[in-house]
């Protein structure tokens, strides 16, 4: 069930590798998590994914808020992987101009 996004907490705009145009190609925005109405013991994450004139927004659960936000960003990191393989084209944010979509949970610990 799609929820509201209420709260954007982060938004990241995508272009196309190797295209010199200002205009994002693609938009997505991640909503605050917060408990879930469905569940005492649920917590839930909304995101929107906005490409090619249309908008879609979809819902992660998770057990607490953590998990809620990293399932709603594998939920968009598989949605830019799609729209990149029916297009045959790479996308870019803007921290990286040769390809990357940037969303990847760094390990600092060595």
């Amino acid at each position: 069930m799609k929820q509201p996004l209420d709260g954007i907490i982060a938004r990241r705009k995508y272009f196309w590798v190797g295209d010199t145009g200002a205009l994002p190609v693609l938009e997505v925005e991640i909503g605050a998590p917060a408990r879930s109405p469905f569940a005492e013991n649920e917590f839930m994450c909304s995101s929107r994914f906005i490409y090619a004139g249309s908008e879609q927004s979809q819902t992660a659960y998770g057990i607490d808020e953590l998990q809620a936000l990293q399932l709603a960003l594998g939920d968009l990191h598989a949605a830019l992987r799609r729209v990149e393989g029916s297009e045959g084209r790479a996308l870019r944010w803007e921290g990286e101009e040769v390809g990357g979509l940037g969303i990847r949970i760094p390990n600092f610990s060595g």
